[in-house]
């Protein structure tokens, strides 16, 4: 009667036969293959044509860095010089490159705007202008902007209309157009482009 009993239930040694397969067959549950994440390329100081313009700064310039502390990050410019007699200004030169102006207009000590400027010649930056992660830069054209932007504002300014991006934080990336080219692209936590940067 023992051994019967004994003979009635599974032995916990025995194998678990999976009712949709045969007997026999082994089921084999994979691991997922992980999604590989991409490995960030690191900012290249000595190449500014290869900078990020973000809704926050423009590759190492961050909104509200300390002013006095951008020249660190510039050594590929020439010393940062203050902009027609106003200390909160910093100009930034390059050969080739766009002007770079870096601006403290609440007198607090920390960067408010960011601005690249073309000018008339802005085609002549082109190639070495940074540009947003959609490929905006100095010299892009008004269909290729708002190709990548098709939401974007346009400001009608009076004495600077242009074309305002907003990342819905309040930090936006201001575009202005001259002759059918952006010739000038200002960051700062505002939808404009200020007339004057001095205060």
């Amino acid at each position: 009667m023992l051994l019967l009993a004994g003979c009635s239930g599974p032995r916990a040694d025995a194998p678990v036969v999976n009712p949709t397969h045969s007997v026999g067959t082994t089921v084999s549950t994979a691991a997922p293959t992980p999604i590989p994440t991409p490995t960030p390329i690191a900012m290249d100081l000595a190449d500014p044509g290869s900078w990020i313009i973000a809704f926050t700064g423009v590759g190492p310039l961050v909104i509200g860095d300390e002013l006095s502390a951008t020249d660190e990050s510039m050594t590929a410019f020439s010393s940062g010089t203050v902009f027609d007699g106003c200390p909160s200004i910093l100009s930034f030169d390059r050969p080739e490159f766009p002007g770079l102006v870096v601006a403290d207009r609440s007198d607090n000590g920390l960067v408010e705007l960011i601005a690249l400027e073309g000018g008339a010649t802005s085609s002549d930056y082109t190639a070495t202008s940074p540009r947003t992660t959609d490929g905006i830069g100095i010299g892009a054209t008004l269909d290729e902007l708002k190709t990548a932007y098709p939401a974007i504002i346009y400001q009608d300014d009076h004495f600077t209309p242009h074309y305002a991006l907003s990342d819905g934080d309040g930090n936006w990336i201001n575009f202005a157009v001259f002759e059918g080219l952006v010739n000038k692209i200002v960051v700062r936590p505002a939808p404009d482009i200020p007339r004057e940067l001095c205060g």
